[in-house]
Protein backbone atom coordinates (compact mmCIF):
# COMPACT_ATOMS: atom_id res chain seq x y z
CA UNK A 1 0.00 0.00 0.00
CA UNK A 2 2.88 2.35 0.80
CA UNK A 3 4.30 2.26 -2.79
CA UNK A 4 1.18 2.56 -4.36
CA UNK A 5 -0.38 5.14 -2.17
CA UNK A 6 3.11 7.64 -2.70
CA UNK A 7 2.80 7.26 -6.47
CA UNK A 8 -0.95 7.80 -6.80
CA UNK A 9 0.30 11.40 -4.96
CA UNK A 10 2.93 11.74 -6.97
CA UNK A 11 1.06 11.49 -10.31
CA UNK A 12 -1.43 14.28 -8.42
CA UNK A 13 1.12 16.30 -7.60
CA UNK A 14 2.20 16.80 -11.20
CA UNK A 15 -1.29 17.27 -12.50
CA UNK A 16 -2.22 21.02 -13.22
CA UNK A 17 -4.70 22.48 -10.65
CA UNK A 18 -7.38 22.78 -13.53
CA UNK A 19 -6.88 19.11 -14.54
CA UNK A 20 -10.19 17.82 -14.36
CA UNK A 21 -8.05 14.18 -13.83
CA UNK A 22 -7.45 15.48 -10.12
CA UNK A 23 -11.00 13.90 -8.63
CA UNK A 24 -9.52 10.72 -10.44
CA UNK A 25 -6.50 9.91 -8.34
CA UNK A 26 -8.56 11.75 -5.09
CA UNK A 27 -10.85 8.84 -5.15
CA UNK A 28 -7.51 6.82 -6.14
CA UNK A 29 -5.88 8.06 -2.76
CA UNK A 30 -9.13 7.94 -0.30
CA UNK A 31 -9.95 4.11 -1.56
CA UNK A 32 -6.46 3.29 -0.81
CA UNK A 33 -6.35 5.17 2.52
CA UNK A 34 -9.59 4.12 4.16
CA UNK A 35 -8.53 0.16 3.57
CA UNK A 36 -6.43 -0.47 6.88
CA UNK A 37 -6.34 2.05 9.28
CA UNK A 38 -3.25 0.57 10.92
CA UNK A 39 -1.59 0.70 7.75
CA UNK A 40 -3.17 4.90 6.53
CA UNK A 41 -1.89 5.43 10.34
CA UNK A 42 1.56 4.05 10.08
CA UNK A 43 1.81 5.51 6.37
CA UNK A 44 0.90 9.14 7.44
CA UNK A 45 3.81 8.79 10.39
CA UNK A 46 6.39 8.28 7.26
CA UNK A 47 5.41 10.54 4.79
CA UNK A 48 7.12 13.96 3.91
CA UNK A 49 5.79 17.35 4.61
CA UNK A 50 5.14 17.67 0.57
CA UNK A 51 3.11 14.31 1.16
CA UNK A 52 1.04 14.86 3.85
CA UNK A 53 0.01 18.43 1.83
CA UNK A 54 -1.18 16.64 -0.92
CA UNK A 55 -3.42 13.88 1.27
CA UNK A 56 -5.08 16.55 3.47
CA UNK A 57 -7.09 17.29 0.26
CA UNK A 58 -8.87 13.82 1.48
CA UNK A 59 -8.46 13.96 5.21
CA UNK A 60 -12.15 13.94 5.42
CA UNK A 61 -13.14 11.37 3.28
CA UNK A 62 -10.44 9.25 4.77
CA UNK A 63 -12.13 10.14 8.38
CA UNK A 64 -15.60 9.74 7.04
CA UNK A 65 -14.58 5.60 5.97
CA UNK A 66 -11.99 5.19 9.05
CA UNK A 67 -14.21 6.54 11.88
CA UNK A 68 -11.25 6.04 13.08
CA UNK A 69 -9.96 8.15 17.02
CA UNK A 70 -6.61 6.94 16.59
CA UNK A 71 -6.65 8.36 12.76
CA UNK A 72 -7.59 11.88 14.37
CA UNK A 73 -5.17 11.43 16.97
CA UNK A 74 -2.49 10.77 14.11
CA UNK A 75 -3.52 14.02 11.98
CA UNK A 76 -3.48 16.04 15.34
CA UNK A 77 0.35 15.15 15.63
CA UNK A 78 1.19 15.37 11.95
CA UNK A 79 -0.12 19.03 12.37
CA UNK A 80 1.81 19.62 15.67
CA UNK A 81 4.98 17.92 13.59
CA UNK A 82 4.53 20.33 10.36
CA UNK A 83 2.79 23.29 11.92
CA UNK A 84 3.68 25.47 9.38
CA UNK A 85 1.10 23.58 6.62
CA UNK A 86 -1.81 25.25 8.77
CA UNK A 87 -3.80 21.92 8.93
CA UNK A 88 -5.79 22.83 11.91
CA UNK A 89 -8.84 23.55 9.87
CA UNK A 90 -9.06 20.64 7.83
CA UNK A 91 -7.93 18.31 10.58
CA UNK A 92 -11.45 19.97 12.74
CA UNK A 93 -13.37 19.21 9.43
CA UNK A 94 -12.16 15.59 9.46
CA UNK A 95 -13.36 15.28 13.15
CA UNK A 96 -16.95 16.42 12.23
CA UNK A 97 -17.04 13.77 9.38
CA UNK A 98 -16.50 11.03 12.65
CA UNK A 99 -20.32 11.25 12.81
Amino acid sequence: MFKEAKEVIRKRADLHMNDPAIEHYREELINLLSQNENETIAFLKKCSKEEILWISEVFEEISYNLQSVEYINTLKDINKKYPELKLTNVINTAVSYMD
